[in-house]
């Protein structure tokens, strides 16, 4: 990946004096993720911030995660995060670690993207160790190619960002760490989405953009619009 700059999107807003002015810009937000709890861990924090803002947000899941547990259950914890987050939630339910040919992947997120018609897409790095990852991201960087703003998330299986978009999720990082603690049978089996683990990476986030708890995004496209503040 080419480093970008690094600076603190959210928090500039606040500064400016008026409350979340810059959020405003997406008032339409899909986060598609492969797998139950792959969105909250990559990108929970900012689509907090965004349904605060008023924007109405849609959690795209490819993957039944099967391979992770019960795929009824872990149907039920993504709803659950759903009700939390104030979002839709859209459940393909494709086999985990078997998520189909390219081109029918991409026809399904084309379909999410046309009835959404989402200004901002958050989905996976293609630096990913995990092979629904890469895959949803190839989807993605498709189906999304006239969508202005794609940002990319880290995932347990991905290099960390050193450079990118960060958002300031000091406001809201409880209820982060609660998104993630919805996905009870994960939780309990994966240290990286305890409340502790995601906390510490927040905060080395934070540490490099000048606040508490922050999440970065490599932008695969970005547009800086700007805003007259009254």
């Amino acid at each position: 990946m080419t480093s970008t700059t690094c600076f603190c999107i959210v928090k500039v807003a606040e500064d400016r004096g008026s409350g979340l002015a810059g959020a405003h810009m997406w008032e339409r937000v899909l986060a598609v993720g492969a797998h139950p709890d792959d969105i909250e861990f990559g990108c929970g924090g900012a689509l907090l911030r965004h349904a605060a803002a008023g924007a109405s947000v849609t959690l795209l899941v490819m993957s039944d995660g099967a391979r992770g547990g019960d795929p009824v259950v872990r149907a039920g914890e993504q709803a659950r995060v759903g009700q939390l987050l104030g979002a839709k939630v859209v459940l393909l339910g494709l086999p985990d670690t078997h998520l189909g040919q390219p081109h029918e992947l991409i026809s399904l997120i084309e379909t999410e993207i046309s009835a959404s018609a989402p200004d901002l897409v958050y989905t996976h790095l293609p630096e990913d160790m995990h092979q629904d990852h890469v895959q949803t991201h190839q989807a993605v960087r498709v189906a999304a190619r006239n969508v202005a703003n794609v940002l990319l998330f880290e995932s347990p299986h991905s290099p960390m960002l050193n450079t990118g978009i960060g958002v300031n999720i000091s406001s809201v990082i409880q209820q982060k760490t609660e998104l993630l603690a919805a996905h009870a049978s994960q939780v309990s089996e994966r240290r990286v989405l305890t409340a502790r683990s995601v906390r510490s990476r927040a905060d080395r986030h934070g540490t490099a953009l000048g606040c508490d708890y922050a999440e970065m995004f490599y932008p695969l496209r970005f547009t800086l619009a700007f805003e007259r503040v009254e």
